[in-house]
Formats: C-alpha cells, sequence, structure tokens
C-alpha cells in the first residue's frame, strides 16, 4: 500500500479473512504517510447507496455539508474535481479508503466508485484508492474487468504461522514494556490452535490471559489459564471443529 501511494497507483485491492488485519495495516499507512504528504479519506460503512457515497467523498474532501440541499450529482463530482485538484496544488495526495469492501451491495455502487477512479488529472493521478475486504470481494470485483483492471496493485492477507504468532506476541510485549518471559512454550502453543493465527483473536486471546493473571497474581501464563480464556471466549482448537 505504501508503494501504491508513493508511487501514485490508481487503485490497490487488499483482501483476507477476518481478524488478519486488513484495517490495522490501513492505520498503520497513515502513520507512514504522515498528515503533510497525504490526505486519509476514509469509508467505514459501505452500505451507501451511490448518490450517499458521493456526498460522503465530497464532505470528507472539504465539502459543506449545507450543499446537500440544491447540489445534483453533478454539482457534487464538479466539487470533488476540484478539491482533488487543489489538494494536488498544495502537494498534498489523497488517499480514499473504503473498509469492508465487501458489504457493497448491487453493482450500482461499484460502478459509481469505477467511474470515481476516472476522476484525475490528464496527466497525473489525483488520488489513490484502496479496497478492504474479506475474500469474496475479490469475486466480486472481478465481475466487473474494467473496474478490475485499474485495481494494478492486489495482495491477500493470511492468518500467521506458529513462529510469527509468537514472535508477534513476543514484540507486542516488549512495546508494553517487559523483556521477562510472560508465557510458556506450551501456552504459546495453545494460543497459536486457538487462534489459528488470526491476529485478532491472537490479541484477545492474550489480553484475557493477562488480566487472568493479574487477577490471580500468576507470575508467568501457562498453557490452562489459555485453555481456560479460550474457552471462554467460544474459541475452539481447528481439531476439534471436526
Amino acid at each position: 500500500m505504501s508503494y501504491a501511494v508513493q508511487q501514485k497507483k490508481m487503485g490497490v485491492l487488499i483482501t483476507g479473512e477476518p481478524g488478519t488485519g486488513k484495517t490495522f495495516v490501513s492505520r498503520v499507512l497513515k502513520e507512514m504517510c504522515g498528515k503533510d504528504k497525504c490526505f486519509f479519506i476514509y469509508i467505514i460503512n459501505p452500505r451507501l447507496t451511490p448518490i450517499e457515497f458521493i456526498k460522503e467523498i465530497h464532505y470528507q474532501l472539504g465539502g459543506s455539508i449545507e450543499t446537500t440541499t440544491h447540489y445534483t450529482k453533478m454539482d457534487y463530482l464538479r466539487a470533488i474535481q476540484k478539491n482533488l485538484e487543489d489538494c494536488r496544488g498544495r502537494g498534498v495526495y489523497p488517499v480514499v479508503i473504503i473498509d469492508e469492501a465487501q458489504s457493497i451491495q448491487g453493482d450500482e455502487l461499484l460502478e459509481e466508485v469505477r467511474l470515481l477512479l476516472n476522476m484525475q488529472s490528464d496527466n497525473s493521478v489525483l488520488f489513490t484508492l484502496i479496497l478492504l475486504g474479506q475474500t469474496q470481494l475479490e469475486e466480486k470485483v472481478g465481475k466487473t474487468p474494467q473496474f478490475e483492471q485499474r485495481l494494478s496493485i492486489r495482495y491477500k492477507l493470511y492468518s500467521l504461522s506458529r513462529e510469527e504468532a509468537k514472535e508477534y506476541i513476543e514484540y507486542r510485549l516488549k512495546v508494553a514494556g517487559t523483556t521477562r518471559r510472560i508465557f510458556t512454550d506450551s501456552a504459546y502453543e495453545e494460543i497459536y490452535e486457538f487462534s489459528q493465527g488470526m491476529p485478532r483473536l491472537i490479541n484477545n486471546i492474550c489480553d484475557l490471559s493477562l488480566l487472568t493473571g493479574f487477577i490471580k497474581k500468576l507470575q508467568i501464563i501457562d498453557r490452562d489459564v489459555v485453555i481456560q480464556v479460550a474457552h471462554d471466549l467460544g474459541s475452539r482448537k481447528k481439531e476439534e471443529e471436526h
């Protein structure tokens, strides 16, 4: 995503199962880019009508909400084009992020998003569109070849491996300020088995395991604590699902 923004690519498609960190990496991108260089527009609820989508883009670009009483769709599009060109004049690059894009209903809004991508200048790209969604988004986008062709960068996020999950937890603990051992090896194994490497589930299990350890005044978290916490969260090991 960073490459796409730096090189001013038109569109990016990021997919992955729930909990793999799609939204998180978009927030990291914002921190990496800096407020003085990029301007981020977030659409976090894409279940909008085409005109609602256009209005939201217009508003987040700095358009006045009072215009909704008399603006036509063409007025909104002209205003968006002007605001995008103004951003270029100020040296600020807009990035439009549509999260949970698999929730887009019907083809009309997807077509509106595609047409928005046509809103570029004659000699440069005025903004980058980033679509974040679950894996079924790939199929939805694939049904519109002229839209799919504009998404020049595509990537799928996968769950973490056992080793990556352990490294992830240890890194988070280090950032939190501790260098001593907190989880036993068997606890790490149980965390992976119950989370299957999904970062969101890893976070939830570890957070409640640490809370349980604090309440019980434990110095180290073992597998029994993790198993109890995982069961309380309703998590199951993969082999238990069969």
